[in-house]
């Protein structure tokens, strides 16, 4: 999940590094609406009224891994504290897969009825400090508990997609592996909830508004650059994923993306 502004990212433990991208929080300064991204991961995320303390109003939210953009509402005031879970672990921590929330949310009710345990979460609070080390020791405990690992062969895969970029095809990544395209599918269903296709579509998408944003490329340099046929291709994806073009991109914060 990518927010468009006050968001910032915390430290992050050592011990959940191989699970947790980021653990990030978000409190609006006005009313409008934050422009979601997608970038290939799932996050828990806590949404409370930061003017609240104690915290007691609390909704819990799941988000799946998308391949459009979407707009959430917000008031000022409202705050959000999350934790990006990085691709391979959404089971290791919620029980399910990430397919099972492909391109959709699981909001209060229905996210606490897809995992019970998230109920912990929604406890009250002195202050958002305190809700970040919940939602982190809610990640290690279900860690600890987990029987689910990725594979090694399941890691190098997704690692092949992100160190190329997105531009690498389905068949170079089996080629790579020795196995097959089917092997592949599975692997990476398995880990982000997104077919290969769309999961390098979405990192290639990032690359692009990385090259455009912080290099500062032109949008020729930056198609060609990010494995765009060209440049009208690059912009189609932007309207799809981003609902804007590279010309006049928007004040969105860029996660960072591991592999």
């Amino acid at each position: 999940m990518t927010l468009s502004a006050c968001y910032s990212e915390l430290g992050l433990a050592a011990d959940l590094s191989n699970e947790v991208e980021a653990v990030w929080t978000s409190v609006s300064d006005r009313a409008g609406s934050y422009r979601v991204l997608p970038d290939g991961r799932c996050d828990i995320i806590v949404r409370f009224d930061a003017g609240q303390k104690p915290v007691t109003d609390m909704t819990v939210v799941i988000t799946g891994p998308i391949t459009r953009f979407y707009d959430v509402a917000i008031e000022p005031g409202m705050g959000f504290v999350g934790v990006r879970i990085r691709p391979g672990c959404f089971e290791k921590v919620l029980g399910f897969e990430p397919a099972e929330m492909a391109n959709s949310n699981l909001i209060g009710p229905d996210a606490l009825a897809a995992c019970p345990a998230l109920k912990s979460l929604c406890m009250p609070a002195q202050d958002q400090a305190e809700l970040v080390a919940r939602v982190t020791d809610f990640v290690r405990q279900r860690v600890a508990n987990s029987r689910f690992k990725l594979t090694p062969l399941g890691r190098s895969v997704i690692s092949a997609f992100h160190a190329s970029g997105g531009r690498l095809r389905i068949s170079d990544v089996a080629g790579m592996h020795d196995v097959s395209e089917r092997t592949v599918q599975r692997l990476v269903v398995k880990a982000t909830g997104l077919a290969p296709k769309a999961f390098a579509a979405v990192l290639q998408f990032h690359r692009a508004l990385r090259l455009l944003r912080d290099h500062r490329l032109s949008a020729a340099d930056a198609a060609l650059e990010a494995g765009f046929s060209d440049q009208a291709h690059m912009s189609r994806v932007f309207r799809r994923m981003g609902g804007f073009s590279p010309a006049r991109l928007p004040a969105v914060t860029l996660v960072s993306l591991r592999d």
